[in-house]
């Protein structure tokens, strides 16, 4: 399971009394002030919500009250909705929630497995529900995942619940709420507060994080305010909206979406330019927060894209994705719609009740009315998210609406394995039924789309390469899916990987570009400059920081001064984004990645000794610590090091596989081959843990062992060339011609040398 503290829409965060402040809040205890800057050719500093809500009343006003000015408050009488005289019992362990005077306390284990008393600083969220913020040191504060059901008693609400009711999570559990995972100062603060600094210090492991107002003010969505606020107090009156600031917004009366033509779907015949949505996706999308000021969404931020994990493989929301990447694949995004035509950016409610909203664009005479719906006006089914934006439950009571706009293909989800609208209400009727019944209304069936190239990708299908090759070829698909699909060809080790990427290398889309960086990684090395190298002056940063990803490790003695250049600049853009991370596992193995291609191992070994101690479980310290030991020929400190891995990461396969590995360098074969199979029961659809396992029971002298390993593997992944190859060869050397030849005639349909 997963937990997530960056939720969108119910819990962004709120503002202290006032609104507004010219100080810069520190939990740390003190504060500092930091008066606005007044001179028109200094960069534009925080003035706070109060500044703006003399001359913009009417977005004042919507503003207060919303789910961002309520979503993050100072623990008060008032704030607090839960019950503070209570106790809780989960798995045995039980929780006190307590208040004294003003104060608020919750009593739990911490992370020690000791009963601890922790102060209530903040509430988070106000609907369905309220977390609350827990101080466990100096600086430092965990988001609680108790949390209150504020829904009506009718509703099931008014109760505590835990976010993860089906398990007890122990203490130095990667999921325990002291862990990195609810940690605020990371996971929380930047999309919650407005202009958040996080202030982690490496040397004392200790935050300072800061932030100018605690709520998503105004300025957290316009940009600092100081310069439009010194042109309004000497323009009055004939002030441009935009002026001194650096985004730009249209309002709903600044876009005009205009029927045409007889069509049945209207059109965007004017608009002034806009930066949005992608001053709303910093907040609403699963993304990696790569650190910087003043950076457009694709310079900061690292946007996830439709990983397995994730979504569907016809892109419905899996796991909590916060909307962005699930609009970005819709016709929606392509038509130009943006948040605000349907959301008011001030209230943050619907800009109209019901099937309104849609019929605002969508002609009502065609689609709403059961010869589109098939349901009777105004009953159940018949609203068009019913359909087109099925709901999912995040966080035990939470409701999130799929923000793809798909349409309802009931025997394609199922072929995928996805949900589908349709037999998600009609329980009791197949998907087969359901896409009958369609078929009998619509004569014309949108195309399958992506959803069969990536389920087959997935399973190493054979005819799965040239569905992705096709797909990033025609370049319509939205860039998303474009960028998901040369990942995935990546993943399949194809030939035609270097012709994709080098065909993709000048999308327009910085998505794509930066999936092409990432893809590089796969090829050889001559191939992979040849890719990434132009990649390191990419005007998007997320992208030079992946081609220097790529790039780590090559030579670049031939390369002219000024790709050198480009490298070093680039590079340090790479470490700034690594070191905003620093106060993670992850931020720590990749500066300890780089630290041992540059062969100064004793840093590399002091930063992934330091992964371990902020993260005892993040498993990559461990592998990697060990890779580092092998490297020195430290073997036996290697095997100390992932025996203690064993019981404490929290990705136990990976640990067994490398300490197999490491005994099998010990020459202990017997013990390597018991941690092998290990990794391989529990990650059997890991195509290199029973790789790895395969070749060692061959080894061994296992052999058929070792055969139907591969055998189970190659039902799993029929297109896998590095199974077929295996297979071909042992085949060949144990006299089983025909099976060899077997073998031999698919990798030969695939493309691939036996």
């Amino acid at each position: 399971m997963r937990f997530e503290l960056r939720v969108a829409g119910v819990f962004m965060l709120a503002a202290l009394a006032g609104g507004c402040s010219k100080k810069r809040e520190h939990f740390d205890g003190g504060q500092s002030s930091k008066p606005a800057v007044t001179s028109s050719d200094a960069a534009a500093t925080y003035v706070g919500s109060a500044a703006c809500a003399g001359c913009h009343e009417e977005a004042d006003a919507k503003w207060r009250g919303s789910h961002h000015d309520l979503a993050m408050q100072e623990a008060t009488l008032e704030t607090v909705l839960g019950d503070f005289d209570a106790e809780v019992q989960h798995h045995g362990e039980t929780v006190r929630f307590s208040r004294k005077d003003d104060a608020f306390f919750v009593e739990a284990l911490d992370a020690e497995g000791k009963r601890r008393r922790f102060p209530v600083l903040y509430t988070f969220g106000v609907e369905p529900l309220q977390q609350y913020l827990l101080e466990v040191e100096p600086g430092r504060l965990q988001a609680f995942p108790f949390a209150w059901d504020t829904r009506l008693k009718e509703q099931g609400g008014q109760r505590w619940f835990h976010l993860q009711p089906g398990e007890r999570i122990e203490p130095g559990d990667p999921l325990h709420w002291t862990g990195p995972s609810y940690n605020w100062n990371h996971s929380c603060a930047d999309c919650h507060s407005t202009a958040v600094k996080k202030g982690y210090h490496r040397a004392t492991k200790r935050y300072s994080t800061e932030y100018v107002e605690v709520d998503v003010g105004c300025e957290a969505c316009h940009g600092p305010g100081s310069r439009h606020v010194e042109l309004a107090e000497t323009r009055a009156g004939l002030l441009p909206k935009s002026a001194g600031f650096d985004r730009r917004f249209a309002g709903p009366g600044d876009r005009t979406w205009t029927f045409v033509d007889g069509r049945e779907m209207a059109v965007l015949s004017s608009s002034l330019p806009t930066d949005e949505p992608e001053a709303c996706a910093p907040c609403h999308s699963r993304r990696a927060d790569l650190g910087g000021e003043n950076f457009g969404y694709h310079d900061r931020y690292r946007l996830a894209l439709l990983d397995e994990l994730l979504y569907f493989d016809d892109g419905q929301i899996r796991d909590e994705v916060y909307v962005y990447g699930s609009f970005l694949q819709s016709k929606m995004h392509a038509a130009g719609v943006i948040c605000t035509d349907c959301h008011d950016a001030h209230s943050n409610d619907l800009r109209a009740t019901g099937n309104a909203l849609c019929t605002g664009c969508h002609r009502a005479d065609a689609f709403d009315g059961p010869q589109h719906h098939f349901h009777d006006a105004g009953g159940p089914g018949s609203l068009c998210t019913d359909c087109h934006m099925p709901q999912r439950t995040y966080m035990v009571i939470d409701d999130r609406a799929d923000h793809r706009f798909g349409i309802p293909r009931p025997a394609l989800a199922e072929r995928v394995g996805a949900p589908d609208a349709c037999t998600s209400c009609h329980r009791e009727r197949t998907a087969r039924w359901a896409d009958r019944e369609i078929a009998k209304r619509f004569e014309t069936r949108s195309a399958d789309g992506f959803a069969k190239a990536f389920h087959a990708a997935r399973r190493h299908e054979p005819h799965a390469e040239q569905a992705l090759i096709e797909l990033i070829a025609a370049g319509t698909a939205p860039a998303i899916v474009r960028a998901t699909a040369l990942e995935e060809l990546r993943n399949l080790a194809s030939p035609a990987l270097p012709t994709m990427l080098m065909l993709a290398s000048s999308d327009r889309s910085a998505l794509v570009r930066r999936a092409v960086a990432v893809a590089a990684r796969g090829l050889p090395p001559d191939q992979r400059v040849e890719v990434a190298r132009p990649l390191l002056r990419d005007r998007a940063r997320t992208v030079r920081i992946e081609a220097v990803a790529a790039l780590l490790g090559i030579d670049v003695g031939t390369w002219s001064q000024r790709d050198r250049e480009a490298l070093k600049k680039a590079t340090a853009e790479y470490l700034e984004a690594r070191s905003h991370n620093a106060d993670r596992g992850e931020g720590l193995v990749d500066l300890a990645h780089v630290a041992m291609l540059a062969g100064d191992f004793e840093h590399a070994e002091e930063s992934l000794r330091e992964a371990l101690d902020l993260d005892p479980t993040f498993t990559a310290a461990y592998v990697n610590l060990a890779d580092l030991y092998r490297s020195q020929g430290r073997d036996q400190q290697a095997e100390t090091l992932l025996r203690r891995g064993l019981v404490r990461a929290a990705d136990r396969a990976t640990v067994e596989l490398a300490l197999g590995l490491t005994l099998v360098r010990l020459d202990r074969h017997a013990d390597a081959m018991k941690h092998l199979q290990r990794a391989h029961a529990l990650r059997p659809e890991s195509i290199r843990f029973g790789y790895v396992y395969a070749v060692a029971l061959y080894d061994q002298g296992h052999r058929q062992a070792a055969l139907r390993t591969l055998e189970e593997m190659q039902r799993r992944y029929p297109g896998n060339r590095e199974i077929l190859r295996l297979l071909v060869a042992y085949n060949r050397q144990m006299g089983r011609a025909a099976e060899a030849a077997r073998y031999a005639k698919l990798l030969d349909e695939l493309g691939g040398e036996p």
